[in-house]
């Protein structure tokens, strides 16, 4: 459905999806299996922007062809049409303009590259969501203690965010580089009552999204890397 430009974000997404899975392969860290991860995630996003999409121009074509007759009428009963009309018009639209939702709760519950730990994806509507770090799900921004962006902070590949800076880290990096696979550690300063209570060590993929989690660093390092790099399969690990 050609609506509010919902295709196009989702068709960016798209793009930012393919094109880190190429280049992962292409500059040789990973397996071309990693590739199967892209219909696996994106195709369930797609169908879900669709529906969101068809469903809201469904709704403002109700409401366009729902204009009371009493809307132009002096006295309690055009007040409260008037009234009811701008309630309906401004919970439609708000979510048209302001689709956080949509565009920023979208997780994957079914991908070959992520290591789930069995956590529940927090559900999200049209225009609102719930920052998380389950794996999947996008990871959560957060503005770091210089004032800068957490997303432009990160690495171009994956970053280990670190929210504790004893925890030794040490035996993932040797996986990453044993695998090719670039690799950034970045300390956090843990923020309050946020998305980040939940874990110390969060791994965000070049997209933006949480491939895994935790409070330490897993018992097989070299599974969880050949996990996200779509080599799992090949090598018979698993993370």
């Amino acid at each position: 459905m050609p609506y509010a430009d919902y295709g196009m974000n989702a068709g960016i997404a798209d793009a930012m999806n393919l094109s880190w899975l190429l280049a992962a392969h292409l500059n040789g860290w990973a397996p071309a299996s990693i590739l199967d991860a892209y219909a696996a995630e994106r195709w369930p996003i797609t169908s879900q922007v669709s529906r969101f999409a068809m469903s809201h121009a469904e709704a403002e074509i109700r409401r366009r062809g729902a204009v009371p007759e009493e809307i132009e009428q002096a006295g309690p009963s055009g007040e409260q049409a008037r009234r009811e009309v701008g309630r309906l018009a401004y919970e439609i639209n708000v979510q048209q303009y302001a689709c956080a939702g949509l565009n920023f709760g979208s997780y994957y519950d079914r991908s070959p590259i992520i290591a789930y730990d069995g956590a529940e994806h927090p559900s999200y509507t049209m225009n609102s969501y719930t920052p998380s770090t389950v794996p999947g799900c996008r990871t959560p921004h957060m503005w770091c203690g210089d004032g800068t962006s957490l997303y432009d902070a990160m690495g171009p590949e994956f970053s280990l965010l670190r929210l504790d800076p004893a925890i030794e880290t040490a035996a993932l990096e040797a996986a990453a580089r044993l695998r090719g696979v670039p690799l950034k550690i970045l300390d956090l300063e843990a923020p309050g009552a946020s998305a980040f209570d939940s874990s110390r060590l969060i791994l965000s993929r070049p997209d933006q999204h949480v491939a895994w989690r935790g409070n330490d660093l897993p018992a097989d390092p070299l599974a969880l890397i050949d996990r996200v790099r779509g080599a799992a399969t090949q090598t018979g690990n698993d993370a």
